[in-house]
């Protein structure tokens, strides 16, 4: 599992994909333990925000997973925006982000897209859905965020984490290369192959090019307050040994975390 250089703090868990529900309180979130948002960190600025998806309670299962880094600093109580940062009007969502990198193959693969879509617009008075969820990070609510925050009536049936690849030329896509969560009161994980850049999810949990849709799965929701600091600023070129027993050089370069074999190399190593 790739944590992208690490400094994450695990701030939600959930065992299922219907979201509404998922209380938050001021106990630590455990990667396996009881289903539940941090309300502790509201107040703390972050950087990166991300999302893994896994078919069971196992990391080695894990099917999505994917981070976006925010082009701004924001208290994770405001993680929820509305007609800013690419979020339209109606629908508010996590916006405001500068890249989104595939963390199953450890590379950025979009700087267009824009907003992931939580779901529909609803007036910050009535403190339901988006609105209620960035409560829920700033202080403990016990019926999740889809509820009447004076009476136990569920009043939103939606509420979602998605990313897709797009460019310049596909920003209107209507679908998704990941999903989690509800959509007009149809919950799933929609995934497609690892390493894959097609739109797999559409509307209210359908699949397409070969997506797969599940209503079982886990999830586990992090964030970053700083980018992880490297050890190496420059490039970096090191010797390994390969299986056969030769002797190979490889280097770092880029945004990769994955080294490249070289076929020659510099008379001195670069560190």
């Amino acid at each position: 599992m790739s944590t992208d250089g690490g400094g994450y703090l695990l701030i939600g868990h959930m065992n299922n994909t219907v979201t509404w529900s998922v209380p938050s309180s001021n106990k630590t979130v455990e990667p396996f333990g009881h289903p539940h948002w941090s309300s502790e960190f509201g107040d703390v600025s972050v950087l990166d925000f991300r999302i893994q998806i896994a078919s069971d309670e196992d990391f080695e299962n894990t099917k999505a997973h994917w981070a976006f880094r925010f082009k701004n600093k924001r208290l994770l109580k405001n993680l929820m925006i509305l007609d800013q940062g690419g979020c339209p009007y109606n629908f508010p969502g996590v916006g405001d982000i500068s890249y989104v990198k595939d963390l199953m193959t450890e590379e950025i693969v979009s700087r267009d897209f824009s907003c992931s879509k939580f779901g529909p617009y609803s007036h910050p008075i009535a403190k339901i859905g988006w609105t209620m969820m960035n409560l829920c990070l700033e202080k403990p609510c016990t019926s999740g965020f889809a509820y009447h925050h004076l009476y136990p009536i569920q009043v939103d049936f939606s509420g979602g984490f998605s990313f897709a690849i797009v460019t310049n030329s596909s920003k209107s896509s209507n679908g998704a290369t990941a999903f989690f969560g509800c959509d007009k009161g149809k919950c799933c994980a929609c995934y497609g192959p690892s390493g894959g850049t097609n739109v797999y999810c559409l509307k209210e949990c359908q699949s397409i090019n070969g997506g797969t849709i599940t209503k079982h799965a886990s999830a586990w929701f992090w964030v970053r307050l700083n980018p992880p600091r490297k050890v190496w600023e420059k490039c970096m070129e090191y010797e390994s040994e390969e299986e056969n027993g030769d002797s190979a050089w490889y280097k770092l370069v880029g945004d990769r975390n994955i080294p490249v074999k070289v076929s020659t190399r510099n008379p001195t190593p670069v560190l």
